[in-house]
């Protein structure tokens, strides 16, 4: 038990540096974390930890992390639609599509991941999909002028 209190308070003193930016120190924490603790939180700590590498630019461990988190939970929306955002950072769309698909068919109200899923539709020009997103996103979005004027763009491309 005592390893596990010990965790714990490893895993609070990393969120606590993810939130502040740290992120060096962050995945120090989480790495002590996994070390220390059972599988059960140790899938959070991995998809914590994966953030952080997201975080740093390094997606490749991120897309790891969040692929070992899934191995231990099964599906879990907040891992799949991360999983895909990193994807999209990699540029690899016909991977980020699926995993936002699959986070949104979890937690339908996800807009951050439907819309990093309308930025992979666009990436690979299906534009149509892409608006569908974005009109979702609006509606849930209502104060994102920026948005709509991405959505705009859009439509006027596919008139072209």
């Amino acid at each position: 038990m005592v390893g596990t209190t010990r965790a714990v308070v490893y895993y609070r003193r990393a969120h606590k540096y993810l939130a502040a930016g740290d992120y060096d120190r962050a995945i120090a924490y989480y790495d002590t974390t996994i070390a220390e603790f059972s599988r059960p939180l140790a899938s959070e700590v991995f998809i914590d930890r994966g953030e952080a590498y997201f975080f740093k630019g390094m997606y490749e461990r991120a897309v790891a992390d969040f692929d070992t988190a899934l191995t231990i939970l099964g599906e879990d929306a907040r891992a799949l639609a991360d999983r895909g955002t990193a994807y999209r950072r990699l540029r690899q769309y016909e991977r980020a599509i699926p995993d936002y698909a699959a986070a949104l068919a979890l937690s339908p109200k996800l807009t951050w991941a439907r819309y990093g899923r309308a930025q992979a539709w666009q990436a690979v020009d299906s534009l149509e999909r892409a608006i569908a997103d974005l009109d979702t996103v609006l509606i849930q979005w209502k104060e994102r002028p920026d948005i709509a004027r991405e959505r705009e763009r859009l439509m006027a491309r596919l008139r072209r």
